[in-house]
Parts: structure tokens; sequence; C-alpha cells
């Protein structure tokens, strides 16, 4: 990643200046500190106006399947990637290791209605994925959560729910009333469902247990987010915006269960919900990033399946800049290319599809093994791979991984195109997002967020009061004197010279009244403080 800037200019400047290698160590090791905050590859881009070269890679996983009749124990599980994880150097080509990670649906298997103490095997299978999720977030990924993004599957919902939501409707002997039946079951969403298995329709009576099929999902998705996330129950809010400052990077993770159950089998996104997410994805404080979007089931099927999204929603992800997505559910690990069906423009969207993490036998496609992705991203030279690692072993409860087949590319990789954000990045806007961010934080008094916010623009004119303003509040002598380096009026320069009487070394005090700003000042509180550091630090 390389930074290049104006700002790169100004402190490559004040290395040069003869002055500055006559600093004491105090000031040279704060300086630097803040230069190497602006060189860190970690550093939140929300607040760096410079352009970025970026290279990251995403671990997919989906269809974890977690039950309590599954033999793969977390413990091995987690050893197993980091095992495979440690093989990536060794592989040609060789495979990035992953920034963070996006989890398509279906934590867990689920429960059949009916089954003895149900609730509580569902609550069993949800602690078994969270286990998982949080052992993943601390073994790959330093323990924050918030790099884990998941979205829900049809798995996730809880079949109790609807089955007690409903009410049976036997068929009719009148044909008329057959007749209304059917036109019923294909209106725009139906209430009503058909059963094979029982050869009678079923009728949602109790929309609020229905609503409620996600609730074990929801306190699992909550606990592990700590808090800080939440799933809301209302289909129109289930959407959730993930961002990635430090990468220029962020996903809408979306829930394609809308309507969803075992009687009704067909992915659907909320309209509201969708709509919200694009919109989200479009605001100006992400203009320029790289977006992208997660759901759980696939976009085509065979012709005696029904489970699966109907396509005509990928033109309005690409009517909202997302160039890539990631999904679930069909445990066929695929990287296909959407293009753009109206008009002149050439945009498109990459689709990247995981299959089963850690499913039952049963449920694996004929000659399609385990496995998971690692998706490699070059934003800057618009280029991405997606690299298969799949099961190697025969040993189910014992997975081993290695470099997986792609049948389109005979290889255990793709490469794909990635279709550029819509609109470039104002080269202010993360000056003016930072401004407004601790003018927020100003105002709720959280001092040492708002200082945070700017650090990164502390040489912006507009930015230097309300530095002035947070240190004045916080008494940090340490922090006012990195940030306050060197003054560039006479109340900062007041400010620091009380923070350097308070807390400061005879190397700072020495660099402070040589400052030529300092020295010749005609203010008389700057000469005040001025002729107290002389007198109590240099004497």
């Amino acid at each position: 990643m390389a930074y290049r800037h104006e700002r790169h200019d100004i402190w490559l400047s004040v290395y040069r200046r003869s002055e500055y290698q006559r600093l004491p160590a105090g000031i040279i090791f704060l300086t630097d500190q803040l230069y190497s905050q602006w060189q860190c590859p970690n550093r939140v881009r929300t607040h760096c106006p410079c352009e970025l070269t970026m290279r990251f890679s995403i671990l997919h996983i989906s269809d974890l399947h977690r039950d309590l009749k599954d033999d793969v124990g977390n413990g091995w599980l987690l050893d197993s990637l980091a095992r495979d994880f440690e093989q990536y150097n060794k592989q040609d080509p060789k495979i990035m290791t992953p920034t963070l990670c996006i989890v398509s649906g279906d934590l867990v298997y689920g429960v059949k209605p009916g089954t003895k103490d149900a609730a509580n095997q569902l609550a069993m299978q949800y602690a078994e994925a969270e286990e998982f999720l949080v052992g993943l977030a601390e073994r790959f990924f330093d323990g924050n959560r918030g790099k884990i993004v998941i979205s829900p599957g049809n798995h996730d919902i809880c079949f109790d729910d609807v089955m007690g939501s409903c009410q049976r409707i036997e068929i009719p002997t009148d044909q008329e009333k057959k007749a209304r039946l059917v036109d019923e079951l294909f209106v725009p969403k139906s209430r009503l469902r058909w059963s094979w298995r029982e050869l009678c329709f079923f009728k949602i009576a109790d929309e609020d247990r229905y609503r409620n099929r996600f609730r074990n999902f929801s306190i699992a998705y909550e606990s592990f987010y700590q808090g800080r996330r939440k799933f809301p129950l209302a289909p129109e809010q289930q959407y959730g915006v993930f961002d990635f400052p430090d990468l220029g990077f962020s996903v809408v993770a979306l829930n394609s269960c809308y309507n969803n159950d075992p009687l009704s089998r067909a992915g659907a996104f909320h309209p509201a919900a969708f709509a919200e997410g694009c919109r989200a994805l479009r605001r100006p404080e992400r203009n320029g990033w790289l977006t992208a979007a997660v759901w759980h089931h696939n976009v085509g099927g065979g012709p005696t399946q029904d489970d699966y999204l109907d396509t005509e929603f990928l033109q309005l992800l690409i009517d909202a800049g997302v160039s890539l997505s990631f999904h679930g559910h069909q445990h066929l690990p695929e990287c296909v290319d959407e293009r753009y069906r109206i008009g002149p423009s050439p945009r498109k969207i990459t689709i990247i599809s995981a299959s089963t993490l850690c499913a039952e036998p049963g449920n694996l496609k004929p000659g399609v093994p385990r496995s998971y992705n690692v998706v490699e991203l070059d934003t800057d030279a618009l280029k991405g791979r997606v690299h298969q690692r799949h099961m190697v072993n025969k040993l189910f409860n014992l997975p081993v991984w290695g470099p997986g087949h792609f049948i389109a590319t005979n290889s255990s990789f793709i490469d794909f195109d990635i279709c550029k954000p819509l609109v470039t990045r104002p080269v202010q806007l993360d000056v003016q997002l930072a401004l407004e961010q601790a003018e927020r934080l100003l105002g709720s008094h959280h001092w040492g967020e708002a200082l945070d916010a700017l650090v990164d623009v502390k040489d912006v004119s507009l930015a230097r009061p309300l530095i002035v303003k947070v240190l004045g509040e916080l008494g940090d002598a340490r922090r006012t004197i990195a940030m306050l380096w060197p003054p560039l009026t006479n109340a900062e320069a007041v400010m620091l010279g009380a923070a350097i009487l308070e807390s400061g070394t005879r190397e700072e005090a020495g660099a402070f009244v040589r400052l030529e700003f300092v020295s010749g000042s005609m203010d008389a509180s700057v000469s005040d403080i001025l002729h107290r550091v002389r007198e109590r630090r240099l004497r």
C-alpha cells in the first residue's frame, strides 16, 4: 500500500529542515509517531484524503450447518483452517492471508418441527455456531468481531415458529373455492402455503410468530457482535452495512429469506430493506469505495428447483454501484460475471459462491466436497482472484484442506476484473468527514474520540480550533505536545508552553524557546509563557 498526497510532502519537508535534526528526542519521537500513523497500513482511511494502492483478501465461508449430530468439533475446525493458512505461502500461486471474513448464511442446520425439546436443541446449535465464529475472530482477526460479516440463510429459520404460525386448510370439494385458493397461492406476498408432503394448504394466521422465525438467529447475532449490531425481526429493516475504511471497502449484508420458509423455498429480499441497503452504499461517505453485497441464496437453479433468487435484482445492485457479491446455499463454489443489460454502460457484478464449510455428507452434492474461498482483491489494478480450498481427506469429522478445483479454469483459482466504483472519491471528502465527525463527538463530550478523529487532519486550518478545544477539555499534556507541535497561533503557543511546563522534558523546553514563532512573538501571553519555560525548565 502506498500513500501519495501533499501532506506527505509536508512531513518530508519537516524531516529535511535542518532545525529538525536539533529537536529533542521527545519531540522527534512524537513526530515520528504521527508520521508512522500516517503511513500505517491499518490507519483509518475515513480520515485520509490520499490515494491508496490496496491489496487485501477475504475469507469467504458459507453453510456452516452447525448441528449437535455433526462430528466436526469447533476446535478441530479452527485448527484445520489455521494449518491451511500456514500453507498459503507454499502454494503456487501464493495466497494472501485474509484481512476479513464473509459468512453467507446457514449458521445452523436447524431442527425439524415437532422435535422433542426443539427450542433447546436450536439454542445449542446456535451456541456452537457462535463459539466457532468467536474462535474465528480470536484466531485470525485479532479478536475483532467487526471483521466478520454475517448474513442469514434458510436454515437459520426456526421451523417450529413457521408451522406454529400456520393454520391447516383442507382442499375444498367446491371447484370455485379450489380455484380461489390456487389464485391466492400465487399472489405477491401470499400468506398461503402448499405442502406437497401433506397435500394440503397452510395459511399464516399468526403474523407475529411467523415474523419471529429469525429470533434465534437474531439473539446469536447480537451476542456475537456484543450488542454493537442487532438483527431486527421486522423484515423491512433486515440489512446491515459493514464499513472497512482502512480498505476503502464496504459490504451490505442482505437477508434473501424474505417470506422464505420450508413451505415457500424461493429466495427473496424485502423491497424496503433492499432499497435502503443500496441507498446506504451510495451515501457520500462511501464515494470511491469498492462496494459488495452478501446474501444466502444462489441466483439460478435447475428446472425442478425453486429455492433460488430471481436474477432481476442484480441489475439494481449494479445500478447501486455494487461490484462484488457473495453467496452460498447451493453447496457449490463458483465465480461468474453478470453484465449490465440495459443501456451502453459496461458495468457488471462479479458473483462468488462458496460451498459448505462443514455440512454433513448427506448435504453435499455428488462429487463436490466441502470447501471455502479466499478472495484476493487489488483495488488499484481492479483485479481479483478467487482461490478455492477444499477438503482433501475422507474423515468428515477431521477435515484437512488443500487446493480446490474450478471446472471453468481447470485450476484452483479464477481471475476476474473488478468493476470500478461508480464515482471517484473527492480529495477533500475525508477531511470534511473527519471534521464533521469531530464536531459531533465534541457535541457529545467524547473528547478522546474527537481527538482521534482529528489526528490525521491536524494540519488543516479548520481543524486547529477544534484540536485546541479538545485538548483544553482533556488536559493531557503529552497529547497536547504531540498535537500542537509546532504551534501555529498565539493560543496554541500558550497551550503548548503550559503543557511543557507541566510534563515536558528539558529538550522539549529548549526546542520550544528556539521556535522562531515563539521567540519572535510580540504577544504578551506568549512572552509570559516563554519566560516561565526558560525560568523553570532551562535553569
